[in-house]
């Protein structure tokens, strides 16, 4: 049976003679599009015209974002990079592309067998690299995955509940323990962690992070460029400087940071949007851009998720439905709830159990860490550009945080291999 092909390669000396020999019948592939443009090319993919897509590296507009709407569809992809080429194959990689195939001209017919061996190879498979254009199926590559940092995503509904407060609080107490870690400000819709931590907004951070991402050219070095240090173990990813840029934050590009990051530090810290909404493809015909895409893939590449409420009646009641909506948006293992400013004007004499049985009640929470209304110590911080740590150590929110910290530390690192050291 002959596989049909979707094809999408660069001005290159080996294009005309490579769709040749793709095309001769002794190949057993057939060519059901050869695209003009990667819009093109995800156009034919969406329609179901192919079942492989062989892309060149040098193919214009070809990106991270590309190549994962690519493998949303259910294609396959096979990448071919020039043999002088050294930089490619690794990018390709990086992108999420399994299947490279260096092209020499000079040898056209071992390059069109390597491409179909490639693409008869069956999806359990995993086909990394065929060099030279080799007549066999090339090196089967075994990659171990490799140490993966702690995800922490920071959610909660609408309402302004403190996720940024608690996002900073964790991060900064982590990085007192000892970790390196990084804090992202993913919120796409009011993005603050730069306020609030005094930092002047210079338009780079995240969004730039995501293009260079789409690029192909984020590594540890160029992230760790863009990031601020607020302190010691601690450094900064900004958010963007309008929210009107959130459609520079795609799923592809936000995927690739979060890993790059993982593997530079210890901990990551996210803080994300409020909205869990999906429905772009009510309005949009084709593939559209997705608002809250940051906010999704930090919930689905973190270890733990914190939610965070406000501690009022009306806070607590948009946390309630934060929680359903959280289970149907994501699957979320584990999980920690929050709920800041919790205080007796509001709540009663006792604002921790009436929260923690209103909780348990209507959303089967049977843990809540309630964090004590410190208006004055968070005034202070914000005023400062400063962390509640720096500004008062002794408070009774910074406490509660600071247990959080340890008991999300104290999971993830064992305490015989090394443990956070917080103090009672």
């Amino acid at each position: 049976m002959a596989h049909e092909l979707l094809v999408l390669l660069g001005k290159t000396p080996w294009e005309g003679p490579l769709v040749a020999g793709l095309a001769h019948p002794a190949s057993r592939m057939t060519i059901a599009r050869r695209c003009l443009d990667t819009a093109d090319l995800l156009a034919s993919a969406e329609a179901g015209r192919g079942e492989v897509a062989l892309v060149g590296a040098d193919a214009p507009r070809l990106d991270a974002d590309v190549i994962q709407r690519l493998i949303d569809c259910d294609v396959r992809i096979v990448g071919l990079v020039s043999a002088d080429d050294h930089d490619s194959p690794a990018r390709l990689q990086r992108w999420g592309v399994e299947s490279i195939v260096v092209v020499d001209v000079s040898e056209i017919g071992p390059a069109v067998f390597a491409i179909a061996e490639a693409v008869r190879l069956d999806d359990r498979d995993r086909f990394d690299l065929v060099r030279d254009g080799s007549a066999t199926a090339g090196e089967i590559a075994s990659i171990a995955p490799g140490t993966r940092a702690l995800a922490i995503a920071v959610w909660g509904p609408a309402g302004a509940p403190g996720r940024t407060s608690v996002a900073i609080g964790l991060a900064d107490e982590l990085s007192r323990a000892g970790r390196r870690v990084l804090l992202v400000d993913a919120d796409t819709w009011s993005p603050s962690v730069s306020l609030m931590l005094g930092m002047v907004d210079d338009g780079a951070g995240l969004a730039s992070a995501c293009r260079r991402a789409l690029s192909g050219t984020l590594d540890v070095e160029s992230l760790a460029a863009l990031t601020r240090s607020p302190s010691k173990n601690f450094a900064v990813l900004s958010g963007l400087s309008r929210s009107g840029r959130w459609a520079e934050v795609r799923s592809a590009a936000m995927t690739t940071v979060l890993n790059v990051a993982r593997s530079w530090v210890e901990a990551v810290v996210i803080d994300c949007g409020f909205s869990l909404e999906a429905d772009e493809d009510l309005v949009f015909d084709t593939a559209a851009p997705r608002r809250n895409a940051a906010t999704f893939v930090a919930l689905e590449q973190a270890d733990e998720v914190v939610v965070v409420g406000a501690g009022d009646p009306v806070g607590l009641v948009r946390l309630v439905t934060g929680l359903s909506d959280l289970s149907d948006a994501a699957a979320v293992s584990h999980r920690h709830v929050v709920v800041t400013r919790a205080r007796n004007s509001t709540l009663g004499r006792r604002p921790d159990a009436a929260i923690s049985e209103l909780l348990y009640r209507h959303a089967g929470v049977d843990s809540v860490w309630c964090v004590p209304d410190d208006p004055i110590g968070y005034d202070m911080a914000l005023r400062e550009g400063r962390t509640l740590a720096d500004v008062a150590p002794k408070s009774p929110a910074r406490q509660v945080v600071r247990g959080l910290a340890r008991t999300i530390g104290d999971d993830h690192w064992p305490r015989g291999v090394r443990t956070l050291r917080i103090a009672r």
